[in-house]
């Protein structure tokens, strides 16, 4: 009887079918590729938003994104903005700009003792870097407002779409609460 050279054949078969419906459950990549006309206007629409850096990706949104494009800036630090666009190159989100960031390494000073002449506010990831100047200035203020007392310990630009800043604050009863802004610097949330 022939059925052993089979059973390693339908056991394949089997195999690349599971693989095939596990990544389609998983969602794989739904993103359609950009023409290279389309990309190139999303890369420069993203790159004057966000004013410098390098584009490391781009993509079109599928049907369940609220964008048509979505541009991945990288500022030389290493912060990465996520840009969206509607249709005609417009950004829909408010991410934070180049000049919004530190663009030197992180400062090692501890946040709490951090110097105020413009060098970065915390020790920060790769990817979060410490705000800076007025930006920053505008950002602790609106959060000390909004917790009412309190102390700053660190600062930084977020790319989620809900913020563009998040500012922590130590409260006098021990509590970190995390504040985060919009580009206008109104508190969208406090995480306690």
């Amino acid at each position: 009887m022939r059925t052993t050279p089979f059973r390693p054949r339908l056991a394949a078969v089997g195999a690349i079918s599971a693989l095939a419906l596990t990544l389609g459950a998983c969602g794989g990549s739904d993103d359609e590729a950009l023409s290279s006309g389309d990309r190139e206007k999303a890369s420069a629409a993203a790159l004057a938003y966000v004013g410098g850096g390098a584009v490391t990706d781009a993509e079109r949104g599928d049907g369940d994104d609220r964008y048509e494009y979505q541009v991945e800036v990288t500022l030389p630090n290493g912060t990465d903005i996520d840009v969206e666009l509607d249709d005609s190159f417009a950004v829909t989100n408010s991410p934070p700009k180049a000049a919004d960031f530190a663009t030197d390494a992180p400062s090692a000073t501890p946040s709490g003792d951090a110097p105020t002449d413009g060098a970065p506010s915390a020790v920060a990831p790769e990817d979060d870097r410490g705000l800076l100047g007025e930006t920053r200035t505008k950002a602790e203020a609106a959060a000390l407002k909004a917790t009412g007392e309190g102390r700053v310990t660190e600062t930084s630009g977020s790319d989620d779409a809900d913020h563009v800043y998040e500012v922590d604050v130590l409260l006098p009863s021990g509590e970190d609460v995390t504040v985060e802004l919009d580009a206008d610097f109104t508190v969208t949330k406090i995480d306690r």
